[in-house]
């Protein structure tokens, strides 16, 4: 069941929520200014957006489906545009949620599954800038990208603690965790990087555009978000040659730990292979065999033995084999 949104900015200079069943009656009012959300979108919904907005057929059938490159589509009268918000889950992976827009001269709407906190807070201060209300929708639009945006940052500074703590794991875990972690992150950075890299060149098109919603004065402000996700970027970039270093680092260990284990195996099948040599040699059934006849010859090759252990040992002791 989807749940919707809607908020007016009216002729009288307040703002107030709206029933989104009237919002024919309030566009039909002059300077008015429509930001209308709508919460895990279903078929009737898109209809209703059809037949009041009059879209088009391939902006909603964009609008319907999920897993699109973020973009911006123009459109006679309006644009459409696609999005990422990020968070950290629960589990501490990062959630990604798309955002689907429509930017007219005197409405913006905004659709998505789950809720998504940043479009509120978009709102919340979209409805409380009194002077800044003025730039009319493009106002909306920066709002929008500015909260998206700024999010990111504590979810790179969240996968940054993971990789420290994976760092600071190469040398005291030796286990196929550690390695897990770094793919599960390594998969996480190239995420972000799918959908931050497409969304700083839609900033990028609306400073560089001449788009006729989007007032000149608000383009330092949007060039300041676009600021934003330019360092969002290098963190994430940064991060991966990070964990890069950090895998290097652990097949490094892994393979040094079992070099050693394997020098330690070695070490110890040849301190066996000698005393097995000297028992093999006098367990032979050989009748003439002179030592057979010693009586010391007994405590004389057991002696022969651990002095053949001993040296191999110090052997191996000094080359660090063991």
């Amino acid at each position: 069941m989807s749940e919707r949104h809607a908020v007016a900015h009216l002729r009288d200079g307040t703002v107030k929520e709206i029933d989104p069943d009237t919002i024919l009656e309030v566009l039909a009012e002059r300077g008015v200014v429509l930001w209308l959300d709508i919460q895990d979108p279903v078929e009737a919904d898109l209809a209703l957006l059809g037949a009041e907005f009059g879209f088009h057929e391939l902006a909603l059938e964009d609008a319907a489906r999920r897993g699109q490159r973020p973009k911006v589509d123009d459109y006679d009268g309006y644009y459409f545009i696609v999005i990422y918000a990020a968070a950290v889950g629960p589990d501490q992976r990062i959630k990604t949620r798309e955002v689907h827009c429509f930017w007219g001269s005197n409405y913006f709407v905004t659709l998505h599954e789950g809720s998504v906190p940043e479009i509120l807070t978009a709102i919340e201060r979209w409805a409380s800038g009194h002077e800044d209300r003025r730039h009319g929708v493009a106002y909306q639009v920066y709002t929008l990208f500015d909260a998206v945006i700024d999010a990111y940052f504590p979810v790179v500074d969240a996968i940054a603690e993971r990789i420290d703590e994976v760092e600071a794991a190469v040398f005291t875990a030796h286990n196929g965790g550690t390695i897990q972690e770094m793919f599960a992150l390594r998969r996480e950075l190239i995420g972000l990087r799918r959908i931050l890299a497409p969304s700083r060149d839609i900033l990028n098109e609306l400073i560089r555009r001449d788009v006729p919603v989007f007032p000149r004065s608000l383009i330092p402000y949007l060039a300041d978000v676009y600021d934003h996700s330019i360092r969002v970027m290098d963190t994430v970039d940064l991060q991966r040659d990070l964990l890069t270093t950090a895998l290097e680092s652990q097949l490094s260990v892994t393979a040094n730990h079992l070099n050693q284990t394997m020098r330690t195996l070695t070490a110890l099948t040849v301190g066996l292979m000698v005393p097995t040599l000297i028992a093999g040699i006098y367990g032979m059934n050989f009748v003439n065999m002179p030592e057979l006849g010693w009586e010391i010859g007994y405590p004389l090759s057991l002696a022969l033995m651990v002095g053949a252990i001993t040296a191999l040992w110090l052997a191996f002791k000094r080359k660090n084999w063991l």
